[in-house]
């Protein structure tokens, strides 16, 4: 009889959490089975030319004091904190503003800066009445900000990260995302310049070297039974076995599922209906990164900064010198620059290079007597999951239905959640030690 296994399928940070913790509570048993080549899923770095881009923008902060300290000791010395320097730029206007634009509307156009409040005054006095019931992320930025913030940036910058409407989404993923600083910080804002940042990144961590990949890199190291090149084929239930690409087969008893929950519509034949119709329905963005190698010593001073305008195909861009100099050779800048895209906006790969550069111009980051060395994109698909108005209830579904049949589905695409880095760590941990804390006397599995 083919012995059973408890496996961790992914070796991304969520998975490796997992992994770590199930260690640190006296199960070193679990194998973790990982497609690619190295550990880290989306946080991953590319190296080129001494050029250093991480897989899609990447930076660090922690929620809880418990993975702060583990992110603090995987990295060591390799740690740099910083203070966010994050600007929105306004084509119409000319000009750079810091995010976020609701709490920093000085140097705007009087106008405009007058409507804004009046607005805030309007949606602060609706909320004050009980008025305030939004039925999606579209009403709730309105009914939060007032129409004035809303229509300005925040639905036209929502639908360019998004690729759908507002309307069209819930509004229950914008803890820590969507910093909502308070009336008086607003007018503050607006009177001038010299105000704190708000928000959960306004001081963030980053590695010295080796990009962000520094952090997966340093908890692989401490965790046993990692398989790499196992790619996923199948997941036969109730038998609990793993078919992968290679035509190797693992017998499994638990399983923390840390890949992206749309896909078991494909990896179980077996799913119930209402299952698969909910995988289907599950939406999604990818993220095509277009990574641009500039030889000059500095394009800015700044972190990144984001368009809201329709004369830029992109939505952000980031200065990765800036996070780290170890980015960048000596004497040479570069720009990590995001695209989202879905089946509601599909994007031209063939003309977005160019596009982007003209783009660049534009905006005067890039100038004509700059040097591009090379140009590379990569696509991270999916990137980000989108909160429609079903997610909730689809997402509930899978599961539970995953839940009864012994495999826990964890992580930004597990539990199908906006999740940051330290929140991903934290739900591989959390996992574990709930799996752990079901044992039952005699050393059988809940």
């Amino acid at each position: 009889m083919t012995e059973r296994q408890d496996v961790v399928l992914g070796a991304g940070l969520t998975g490796l959490s997992a992994a770590f913790a199930f260690q640190q509570g006296g199960e070193d048993h679990w194998q973790v089975y990982e497609q690619a080549e190295r550990v880290g899923g989306h946080a991953r770095s590319i190296v080129r030319d001494g050029y250093t881009f991480d897989y899609g923008p990447h930076i660090l902060f922690a929620a809880d004091a418990e993975t702060e300290d583990l992110i603090r000791d995987l990295l060591a010395g390799n740690f740099r904190a910083q203070e966010r320097q994050a600007f929105i730029y306004h084509h119409a206007y000319d000009l750079y503003t810091r995010f976020p634009f609701q709490a920093h509307l000085h140097g705007l156009p009087r106008q405009l800066v007058a409507d804004c409040l009046i607005d805030l005054v309007a949606a602060t006095e609706g909320r004050a009445r009980g008025a305030f019931a939004p039925a999606n992320y579209d009403e709730w930025m309105r009914g939060f900000f007032g129409n004035a913030i809303a229509e300005h940036l925040m639905i036209p910058y929502a639908r360019k990260v998004w690729t759908v409407e507002p309307s069209e989404m819930d509004f229950n993923w914008i803890d820590r995302r969507v910093p909502t600083p308070d009336f008086a910080r607003v007018i503050a804002g607006a009177l001038g310049d010299d105000v704190e940042q708000v928000g959960a990144t306004a001081d963030f961590w980053y590695p010295l070297e080796g990009g962000i990949e520094a952090l997966p890199r340093a908890l692989g190291e401490r965790v046993h039974g990692i398989h790499l090149n196992r790619s996923l084929e199948r997941i036969d239930l109730p038998e609990r076995m793993l078919h992968f690409s290679d035509g190797s087969a693992v017998a499994f008893d638990h399983a923390v599922y840390t890949l992206p929950l749309h896909k078991i519509a494909d990896l179980v034949p077996s799913a119930p209906r209402e299952v698969v119709d909910a995988c289907t329905a599950l939406r999604y963005q990818g993220i095509l990164c277009v990574n641009i190698a500039v030889d000059t010593p500095s394009l800015s001073d700044l972190h990144w900064v984001y368009f809201y305008e329709d004369d830029f195909p992109f939505h952000r861009l980031s200065f990765p010198a800036n996070f780290s100099p170890a980015n960048v050779p000596s004497g040479k800048s570069s720009l990590s620059i995001e695209v989202a895209y879905s089946p509601d906006r599909p994007v031209d790969v063939d003309g977005l290079v160019e596009r982007t550069l003209d783009a660049l111009r534009t905006a005067r980051i890039l100038h004509d007597d700059h040097v591009v060395e090379f140009v590379d994109t990569a696509p991270i698909l999916p990137a980000y999951v989108i909160y429609d108005l079903h997610h909730t209830r689809n997402v509930a579904l899978i599961r539970e239905w995953l839940g009864e049949s012994g495999i826990t589905a964890v992580g930004r695409f597990g539990e199908w959640q906006y999740l940051n880095m330290d929140h991903s760590m934290r739900s591989g941990r959390e996992a574990a030690r709930d799996i752990l804390s079901r044992r039952v006397v005699g050393g059988r599995r809940a």
